[in-house]
């Protein structure tokens, strides 16, 4: 029953001020060598990791629940020679600080902010995965939209007010807390429905398992606190969307395309990390719907 409600979260309902400036950068060889990791400190003290790599076109992704920036490897590797590629470890993932008090959907999206600012980005292009589709929802609603080029939504939700989504969420942060490994086994196991290289897999599953777990029932409790309907955000959107989703989002299509005509839909037939299970298709579809002509 749980490993049911797992993976119907993860596949169908599942991201200033001038001081910011004077932040140190650590630059290093990772994944590769055109690949840096970076580093900026929040107006609230967290320090944050976030890797980058490329030119052109800035491409800023919010990871999902409990994911580090690395599970974006085929993007960061292989987009790198059309688009700037920044991936932030949001407060208490990957390689950032933990921040429990304060892991909030307000503060993650003012951590999104406030990167941005500290890589003087112009204009970008926003993606959130999963629990990281509200959340770059909720940034376009509170900060704007006048720097966006174009949106990119990957297997989330954009209504956290459902009754069969508030009902999952509330039963995964209830299993979290008491079968953590449980969770974290059949968590791996949504992800992926093809064979990837053994390291890159070890590497994510690492870095799940170092993701406390009060700072991840923080994340995800305030959707449960404060549930919304961020398809009212959608609709506002003047830029080119494209929205990737899995199987079991496919009843949903319709709701999709009914919140903003302007977005191309594209369904996978693979794991809730669509974007590494079929990460040349897409890719490509990046490519061709936002690469400067």
């Amino acid at each position: 029953m749980r490993k049911t409600i797992l993976v119907i979260f993860l596949i169908s309902v599942l991201s200033i001020d001038s001081s910011l400036g004077q932040n140190s950068d650590i630059e290093h060889k990772s994944i590769k060598e055109s690949i840096t990791d970076r580093y900026f400190t929040t107006s609230d003290g967290i320090k944050l990791h976030y890797l980058t790599a490329g030119k052109g076109p800035t491409i800023i992704i919010q990871p999902g629940w409990m994911m580090p920036a690395d599970i974006f490897k085929p993007q960061l590797e292989k987009l790198s020679n059309s688009f700037k590629i920044i991936v932030l470890d949001p407060r208490g993932q990957g390689q950032s600080e933990d921040s429990p008090d304060n892991n909030y959907i307000e503060r993650r999206t003012r951590d999104l902010f406030e990167l941005i600012a500290h890589e003087k980005v112009d204009t970008f292009i926003l993606a959130g995965w999963s629990l990281g589709v509200p959340e770059v929802l909720y940034f376009l609603d509170k900060y704007g939209m006048n720097q966006l080029r174009g949106l990119i939504l990957i297997d989330g939700p954009i209504k956290t007010d459902l009754p069969e989504v508030q009902s999952g969420w509330k039963s995964l942060i209830n299993w979290l807390q008491k079968d953590r490994s449980g969770l974290e086994k059949v968590f791996m196991d949504a992800l992926f429905n093809k064979e990837h290289d053994e390291e890159f897999i070890n590497l994510i599953q690492k870095r799940l398992s170092n993701t406390p777990t009060n700072s991840s029932f923080v994340a995800m409790g305030t959707h449960v606190a404060e549930p919304r309907d961020y398809s009212t955000i959608l609709e506002k959107v003047q830029v080119p969307i494209l929205i990737t989703y899995s199987p079991t989002w496919k009843n949903q299509s319709d709701e999709f395309k009914e919140a903003n005509n302007l977005a191309s839909l594209e369904m996978f037939e693979c794991g809730h990390a669509l974007f590494v299970d079929e990460s040349e298709r897409f890719n490509s579809l990046i490519r061709n719907m936002f690469k400067e002509k």
